[in-house]
């Protein structure tokens, strides 16, 4: 069933994100203590995302310590691609799944349609629209894509700057991609099918390396195995805090992909993955969240992400569009995977 009335979500930038932080403080802490009263008990809370286990186990650490006897239990999917089918494959199992899985509208859609995902009446527990961006879904964090270069192969004047950069001939077959069409689907919010369609084509043509994760893709920048790519900026951060020798740059739009969180219906701790889902929608959460991954929330006044965002033009569809995207989403993937070189 394709659930027809969802809320739009606002993702306008910094005007948003001010309005959202001041509607943050809503969240009653006494009502995220009586969820954890509940949770307690019910064994752990399973979380499904994409981050490397070294950070799940500094939010989990966070967590625990903000509520005590709730345990945080987390699996990684890397890259994302897999949470999704990896949750249906449980439920029709009838095995333990996710309580909570935190991941991007397309990942999580495919789990609306089949009922999977417990609907929230968000506005009564005090999150605001901007934040609880449907019925289904809760705004976790941003990723932001950016174009990243290596220093020592490539100068600053001929580092990729914006979308038509990184068509240049010099870069055929020096270019990295990821395998999932998230950030050329939000282009598409703002560019269209089409010439979305169309830039991928001509990215193509330079025969681009495909990783099935943003992090090696990032990794392999940073070793100058691929020069140049089209990588996301928390998962770059990694290696440039430890030395590597990246640049990165924003291009105009920039593509985001607001990470969503849904609390699973056939989950066994439901209110200990509703109180996550609500825990890292509050300023305390979603700075730990940045703190441990990199990747802040531009909806949160004071994360270092928002300010990094500030002033730009930001292009992603919002979370009620993405069912009518589904399709092109996929045509995308296809036309990806098809036209680049796959790196295992």
């Amino acid at each position: 069933m394709r659930p027809r009335s969802l809320i739009r979500a606002t993702l306008a930038g910094a005007a948003a994100a001010l309005t959202a932080s001041v509607a943050y403080s809503q969240i009653p802490a006494a009502s995220l203590d009586q969820l954890a009263g509940q949770a307690r008990g019910k064994g752990p809370v399973i979380w499904y995302e994409s981050s490397p286990t070294d950070q799940a186990d500094k939010i989990a650490a966070a967590f625990a310590k903000r509520f005590p006897g709730v345990t945080l239990q987390h699996t990684r999917d890397a890259g994302g691609a897999g949470i999704g089918a990896r949750v249906i494959q449980e439920v029709q199992g009838n095995a333990r799944t996710a309580d909570l899985l935190t991941g991007s509208a397309s990942v999580i859609w495919q789990l609306v349609n089949r009922d999977m995902v417990v609907k929230q009446d968000w506005k009564a527990m005090g999150v605001p629209a901007t934040v609880g961006t449907s019925p289904f879904t809760i705004a976790s964090t941003t990723a932001v894509y950016v174009l990243l270069s290596n220093k020592q192969q490539v100068s600053d004047a001929e580092a990729p700057k914006n979308w038509d950069d990184l068509l240049n001939p010099k870069w055929s077959g020096k270019v990295g991609l990821w395998i999932r069409a998230e950030p050329q689907l939000s282009l598409a919010a703002t560019w269209g099918e089409q010439k979305t369609a169309a830039f991928i084509e001509s990215v193509n043509r330079q025969k681009p390396f495909v990783f099935k994760s943003t992090f090696p893709l990032a990794q392999q920048v940073g070793a100058g195995e691929v020069p140049v790519g089209l990588g996301l900026y928390h998962a770059a951060m990694v290696p440039i805090q430890r030395g590597a020798p990246i640049r990165f740059h924003f291009p105009d739009p920039v593509p985001t992909t607001t990470l969503h969180s849904a609390v699973i219906a056939a989950g066994k701790n439901r209110e200990g993955g509703l109180l996550l889902a609500l825990w890292l929608a509050t300023p305390e959460g979603a700075k730990v969240y940045e703190a441990a991954t990199g990747r802040g929330h531009a909806g949160v006044d004071g994360t270092e992400v928002q300010t990094l965002l500030a002033g730009r033009k930001l292009t992603e569809f919002s979370p009620d569009k993405v069912p009518d995207n589904l399709d092109m989403f996929e045509r995308f993937n296809k036309s990806i995977a098809a036209g680049g070189q796959a790196v295992k």
